[in-house]
């Protein structure tokens, strides 16, 4: 890798609502190099709000963009990218950036894979609902398994809440990650991803939140969701 202190690009084909709540956070903020997407959207006008450089790298084919962008990582000495791009990478950026590409997944993988995690998951009528960070590999939603949360699944609750829930999970998944690697705390071995120091003492979120934002960070539409105790907050 590049440097001592690693760096983030986002990448996205969404319209940016994780990267918008979480560029809130110091942890975030300091981390992050830029964004980047294959076309103008409200993702790159959030990034440029919160004072991120937003950059288009614009391409026909999937193929075409993931050169584009292998080209940009490897300028900017960029360390990890945080992807919310809803096509697969090629083999190329795929091999080349093996074990730093992180996907933010709406379910808890393998079940649910695709598009629509969230969706599937409700639809199926599964008791548990959850988010997966994985390190993509050579199959799509098929990764290496970082961190995953968990959300009982409440007919009597509104989609909405569920659903919500499901978004403030993924904002603390990606603020706790990334600042697991800025403490160079991520060993990868095979299929297997250890967080050095890890703890694993609350049911919603394993390994535990230790991040003091990650934990804090709280639902704007229904405030009284609540993080499970027991976790140990850090910086």
């Amino acid at each position: 890798m590049a440097s001592l202190q690693p760096s983030f690009v986002f990448v996205l084909s969404t319209t940016g609502s994780v990267m918008q709540r979480v560029l809130d956070t110091e942890t975030v903020r300091r981390a992050v190099h830029s964004a980047v997407a294959v076309a103008e959207g409200p993702a790159l006008v959030h990034a440029r709000a919160h004072g991120v450089p937003a950059v288009v790298l614009p391409a026909r084919t999937n193929e075409l963009f993931c050169q584009s962008l292998l080209d940009y990582v490897r300028k900017h000495e960029i360390d990890y990218i945080l992807s919310f791009y809803t096509q697969f990478y090629t083999d190329e950026i795929r091999q080349a950036l093996r074990d730093r590409i992180i996907n933010f997944h709406p379910s808890l993988l393998p079940a649910f894979k695709g598009m629509d995690g969230f969706g599937d998951g409700i639809d199926y009528f599964t008791k548990i609902i959850g988010t997966t960070v994985e390190l993509i590999k050579d199959v799509m939603d098929e990764g290496k398994i970082v961190m995953q949360t968990a959300c009982p699944v409440d007919r009597d609750v509104p989609l909405e809440e569920m659903r919500d829930r499901i978004f403030v999970q993924q904002c603390k998944t990606l603020i706790q990650v990334v600042d697991w690697l800025m403490q160079d705390r991520m060993r990868v071995e095979g299929d297997l991803v250890k967080i050095r120091g890890a703890r694993f003492t609350t049911p919603e979120f394993t390994p535990a939140l230790e991040n003091r934002e990650a934990i804090a960070l709280q639902s704007r539409m229904f405030p009284r969701q609540t993080v499970a105790a027991g976790e140990k907050t850090t910086a």
